[in-house]
């Protein structure tokens, strides 16, 4: 999720455990504690790209770390600002606010490895977009009302709203999935692996991958708030055989293991890139919601297999529905 709603959820969950003595420490300690386990965006190699997307969201998200997260948050916080606050407190708020954070990656479509180090699987509920505003304002809302009254009827309030949300984001997700299932019934295919992610900024239009026999169908589905769907039919790609499209690369070298990594990052969901050479895609991301635009990509270089992949985001310069305006008005 992004930082603003990381700290805003940090200091949500603080706030809940807070006196009406400490509201403003909770609020402040439980802010910063949400937004810490992103540090681990400073993990990188400037000689292997995947370095960085192989940590983010590993064990600085892990539910095991999330004590030792906290105390090292109230830990500094205490030594550097808040030494005349009795140090449980602050550990508390700390705590507190740094659970969250996994948790709430844990519902967007990015992948969290909650359970690092007994599994490496990167969990994604699906459930909302990385970005929405109806996550973050209300609790913005509610815990400035409640710093201003030291009341907890608003931060309670904020919390209710969050956790329907994020109830009905569960319903919609489970909506789009169905409706994917009709279609390919439909279109007379049988699946192999679904997923149904929504759209940044809302949960009406969501975009949906589905495996039938070798190929990978993209569609873009509207739910509405009222239950009817709408199909924005996509693009089809072949599945990638890491093997069959690179036969000369052996599996021992780096550049094979590279694809391995980055298909463990993409969840399985890699195909060669259809407007790149030599390019391996992750599907889940496109810059149209229903298109096989890649948003990022590897380059493979068979011709030197021991020097690690680039890296390579497609963004720039191109067409894109951040939003898709269109397909959420329902034109």
């Amino acid at each position: 999720m992004d930082p603003i709603s990381q700290g805003v959820l940090g200091a949500t969950a603080a706030l809940l455990v807070s006196n009406k003595a400490n509201r403003r420490h909770a609020a402040k300690v439980g802010c910063v504690a949400g937004l810490a386990p992103d540090l681990d965006v400073l993990i990188k190699s400037s000689t292997d790209p995947l370095l960085a997307l192989e940590f983010h969201r590993q064990f600085t998200h892990a539910l095991i770390f999330i004590p030792f997260g906290g105390l090292i948050v109230a830990f500094l916080l205490w030594a550097i600002m808040y030494r005349n606050i009795p140090f449980k407190q602050t550990l508390l708020f700390a705590v507190v606010g740094y659970a969250t954070h996994g948790l709430l990656d844990a519902f967007t479509t990015y992948g969290t490895q909650l359970l690092w180090p007994f599994s490496n699987q990167r969990i994604a509920w699906d459930m909302v977009g990385i970005i929405d505003p109806l996550v973050t304002l209300p609790l913005l809302v509610a815990i400035i009302m409640t710093c201003i009254t030291l009341s907890k009827k608003w931060i309670i309030t904020g919390s209710i709203f969050f956790a329907a949300y994020m109830s009905f984001g569960a319903l919609q997700h489970h909506r789009a999935l169905e409706a994917t299932k009709q279609l390919a019934q439909f279109r007379g295919q049988e699946i192999t692996r679904i997923k149904a992610m929504p759209t940044i900024g809302n949960l009406i239009v969501w975009r949906t991958l589905y495996q039938s026999g070798d190929h990978y169908y993209v569609d873009a589905i509207r739910v509405s708030l009222l239950g009817k769907t709408k199909i924005y039919p996509g693009d089809s790609i072949e599945v990638l055989h890491v093997s069959n499209t690179y036969p000369t690369l052996a599996q021992n070298s780096i550049q094979f293991s590279d694809i391995q990594r980055f298909s463990w990052f993409s969840d399985q969901w890699v195909v060669s890139s259809p407007y790149t050479s030599n390019s391996i895609a992750d599907l889940r991301y496109s810059l149209q919601v229903n298109g096989i635009k890649p948003l990022w990509e590897i380059a493979v270089d068979p011709t030197h297999p021991d020097k690690h992949i680039q890296y390579q985001m497609n963004a720039s310069g191109e067409k894109r529905d951040i939003l898709p305006w269109t397909i959420l008005l329902g034109e």
